[in-house]
């Protein structure tokens, strides 16, 4: 980590300078462990998913030109960074720490009182920096992919799921899981491209994108675990993508345990990222 550098400015983010942000993201993530393609539309839609507001994005900028930035998303008492980036001649210069101590301040003014984030499992140069900003490691989440296959049983027929059934079935089965993905934001969004499904005790649901399939949800109420449901609601969706004529499923931020993991490698679905989820009280 090196010294912060004092001639580095940290700004709220402004709709008219959501180039300079985009710009910064694209040069940020370049060499990044997964290279992203960012947006003024790939943001917003981001920020609409996990219930963000521009209001909190912060901008590092050195002489008028933009080179970092943090988005701490905020709900209630509890806050979550849903990115940082600073560009590569910035780094190793403080911006990161400086970018992660603003946020803090901001965060801690709107009465939070702690906050999360996740890290790529093999990043070690940026978990360390979290770690010496008084983070500390509390799970690990992965992301898989694997084919579609077609089934012919899998328990009870799911029926239809209303919206407000998902919401509902989302809030209950997801009260432990990553913080993007349990929150009724990321439901919202995920719903309106996807269809939804449930049986008793659970609900899942899908959706195809030319021939790439997702199962953006999958979850099981608490009482519900261990009978056999999720495996049954995994079939289910397999099979729908299949006759949707998918090639390629994937999977995103989901538990790392024992029950999934089983799940995983009875459909045959390799692992391709882990995250390491860390978390700091204010």
């Amino acid at each position: 980590m090196g010294q912060e550098r004092e001639d580095i400015r940290i700004e709220k983010l402004t709709p008219e300078r959501l180039d300079h942000l985009v710009k910064v993201q694209e040069e940020a993530f370049s060499d990044y462990i997964i290279p992203i393609k960012s947006s003024k539309e790939f943001f917003l839609d981001f920020q609409r998913s996990v219930g963000g507001d521009l209001s909190t994005v912060l901008l590092a900028s050195d002489a008028g030109k933009s080179v970092g930035y943090i988005n701490p998303v905020i709900d209630g008492k509890e806050a979550w960074i849903g990115g940082i980036g600073v560009i590569p001649q910035y780094r190793s210069s403080g911006v990161g720490t400086k970018l992660m101590r603003s946020a803090e301040e901001l965060c801690r003014n709107r009465g939070v009182q702690s906050i999360t984030l996740e890290v790529i499992d093999g990043n070690d140069r940026a978990q360390r920096m979290y770690e010496r900003l008084g983070f500390s490691a509390s799970r690990k989440f992965l992301s898989a992919e694997g084919k579609p296959t077609r089934f012919e049983g899998f328990g009870p027929q799911p029926k239809v799921a209303s919206f407000s059934e998902v919401l509902y079935l989302h809030e209950k089965s997801y009260m432990n899981t990553c913080w993007q993905r349990r929150k009724r934001a990321a439901v919202i969004q995920s719903a309106k491209g996807a269809e939804s499904y449930k049986v008793d005790g659970g609900f899942v649901m899908i959706r195809a994108v030319q021939t790439s399939g997702f199962i953006p949800f999958l979850g099981v109420l608490p009482e519900a675990r261990s009978r056999g449901i999720g495996t049954a609601l995994a079939k289910y969706a397999l099979t729908k993508l299949w006759d949707a004529g998918v090639f390629k499923v994937a999977l995103y931020n989901v538990n790392e345990d024992l029950q999934t993991q089983r799940m995983l490698d009875e459909f045959d679905f390799k692992v391709t990222m882990k995250q390491i989820e860390m978390k700091k009280e204010l």
